[in-house]
């Protein structure tokens, strides 16, 4: 994960630009819906802050970390809170959110290493907790300008969800890149829901 730290602490500016205005609210019904009012929300890996921005406006409370330390200094003066400079690996938390919003984060966790950080985000989790995550839709592991990045097939995601008793599919969706500049990818939209009591 080193060098895509890096990425985005060099490029930091420019992918907040880039980023910040995609329109996202078609995801954001597909993830809220499944949430009570003041919920509490790890947005992982906030990158601009525009999701927590978008979350807090809601009503919900946020908790936003991102392992980059320029995207957090941004994150933050947009967001007007402090942002938590954590990596994947340094999250230790229990029980403490009702939902996990990893949008376009996940796919940066080489394969072999995913469910390490997700046996991570289950324990940080409350019971009924949901997570939205959602990769670049594929079946290679490729390194973009520096970035690393897992992308993954409809079947690959399904064989993983099934390994975990505790992970039940809510929903599995196939959408455009919001982003018009990046044509034709296609990302790959997974919701889940803890129930710890299948643990």
């Amino acid at each position: 994960m080193d060098n895509t730290i890096t990425y985005y602490n060099t490029n930091a500016a420019e992918y907040y630009n880039k980023t910040i205005t995609a329109e996202m609210s078609s995801v954001y019904n597909h993830f809220t819906r499944l949430l009570k009012s003041g919920s509490c929300i790890c947005d992982l890996g906030c990158g601009s802050g525009r999701d927590s921005k978008y979350f807090i406006s809601q009503g919900f409370t946020v908790l936003p970390i991102d392992g980059s330390h320029e995207m957090c200094r941004l994150a933050s003066e947009l967001l007007k809170q402090k942002v938590d400079c954590l990596e994947f690996d340094d999250i230790d938390y229990e029980n403490e959110f009702d939902a996990i919003w990893a949008c376009s984060s996940l796919l940066h966790v080489p394969k072999n290493a995913l469910s390490h950080i997700i046996e991570k985000l289950i324990r940080s989790a409350k019971n009924n907790a949901v997570i939205y995550t959602c990769f670049k839709l594929g079946n290679s592991e490729r390194i973009i300008d520096g970035r690393f990045f897992s992308d993954y097939t409809h079947d690959e995601i399904l064989d993983f969800i099934s390994k975990y008793k505790c992970l039940k599919l809510i929903e599995i969706w196939i959408s455009d890149d919001v982003r018009g500049s990046h044509g034709r990818s296609q990302w790959l939209n997974i919701i889940v829901r803890i129930i710890k009591g299948n643990l």
